[in-house]
């Protein structure tokens, strides 16, 4: 059950990737940043967490508004070492974006709960308790109480990137 987290992080990732490797480019393509991710993907499961850092840096020149690529790339920053306040500082970004949708606030959007809750922010307790309360088929409402109760960033972290 702990590679849940990665798995769904991997597909919505990965949708659409193929195998091409995409030439160097600094315009914005969508189809490039998910071919940089999909190899940011193979690093994380290879524990290249250096490579797949790069890899999603470049995945961002290419889609530099795609949320779940930087929540990524925060994560990525962290597991190789930037400091906890900086990390911090980036999923905060992460949330802000996430939370800037007027048709999905932040306490009905997971991805934003967990992001708050890595920056440690002073609304992330109140959204997690308003997404936890939210009805949700039994699969769903058990899976998001697996990742969210009990939450601790460092853990979080190691499972996504072991």
């Amino acid at each position: 059950m702990k590679a849940l987290p990665l798995v769904l992080l991997t597909c919505s990732l990965c949708g659409g990737c193929s195998q091409e490797t995409p030439p160097a480019t600094a315009e914005p393509s969508p189809s490039l940043a998910a071919l940089r991710a999909m190899d940011a993907t193979i690093h994380i499961e290879e524990q290249d967490y250096h490579s797949a850092l790069s890899d999603m840096e470049a995945a961002l020149i290419h889609a530099p508004q795609n949320t779940e690529y930087r929540f990524l790339y925060c994560m990525l920053k962290e597991r190789t070492g930037e400091p906890s306040n900086e990390a911090k500082a980036c999923y905060a970004e992460v949330a802000e974006n996430l939370s800037s949708d007027p048709g999905l606030p932040c306490e009905n959007n997971m991805n934003c709960v967990i992001a708050e809750l890595m920056a440690e922010s002073d609304l992330a307790e109140t959204h997690m308790q308003q997404f936890l309360s939210l009805p949700a088929a039994e699969p769903e409402s058990e899976m998001r109480r697996y990742v969210l109760e009990g939450f601790d960033r460092n853990a979080y972290l190691r499972t996504i990137l072991p």
